[in-house]
């Protein structure tokens, strides 16, 4: 007597509520992983944006903004690191890109100033190098004029000494740290040139007129 062999009917899957909600938690972490990613590119871009800044004196030239967009940044990255600790399914990093923005628009405006001041900065010193370069000579003739006044046979040496290592230290700036692009320590040398020359004219005419009524 031959059977026949009845197909057998698909079980359904029947899931408890406890699974079910397992599932899904694990589909929303993957889902929640791929829409939510650190902006590592974002965080590359204002890296390298504060770094252009520095390079372009920001430092010297635009400090305060440097710092505001550096904190900025600072400020960017705690947040992103505190979504970092949350579980995927809460994890958001639209405040901490929006922070990104925010450092990487002030990172631009420092090197912008930075720019725009370090020219400034630089006609500055090479009017102040001007200034104390004819000082010098000034003072240099004013000496030379003095110098056989009885009164000036004891200190000619002393001043005559003094404008020297004077005039070489406004070739130093001249050659070496205005080259370089220090224009601040340029301005700064150039006026300590200047003070020292005014200096010295005074001494000569104490010295030429002790009435005290020769003008420079």
């Amino acid at each position: 007597m031959a059977h026949t062999l009845k197909p057998m009917r698909p079980q359904t899957l029947r899931l408890t509520s406890w699974e079910w909600c397992l599932i899904l938690a694990i589909t929303g972490t993957f889902l929640a992983q791929g829409c939510t990613e650190r902006p590592s590119s974002q965080i590359d871009s204002v890296i390298r944006t504060l770094q252009d800044a520095r390079l372009s004196g920001a430092k010297d030239y635009a400090y305060e903004q440097l710092q505001q967009a550096e904190m900025s940044y600072s400020q960017a990255i705690n947040e992103l690191d505190n979504q970092d600790e949350k579980f995927a399914w809460w994890r958001t990093y639209s405040q901490g890109k929006q922070m990104l923005d925010r450092a990487l628009a002030q990172a631009d405006q420092a090197k912008s100033e930075a720019l725009a001041n370090l020219e400034e900065t630089k006609s500055n010193a090479q009017v102040a190098l001007t200034l104390a370069r004819q000082n010098l000579q000034h003072t240099q003739t004013l000496l030379q004029e003095g110098r056989e006044h009885p009164s000036m046979h004891q200190q000619f040496e002393e001043l005559h000494l003094a404008l020297q290592k004077a005039e070489a230290l406004l070739d130093t700036i001249e050659s070496g740290i205005m080259t370089q692009g220090d224009y601040i320590q340029v301005m700064t040398t150039a006026h300590a040139v200047e003070t020292i020359t005014v200096t010295i004219q005074e001494r000569i005419l104490s010295a030429l007129d002790p009435s005290g009524n020769v003008q420079v």
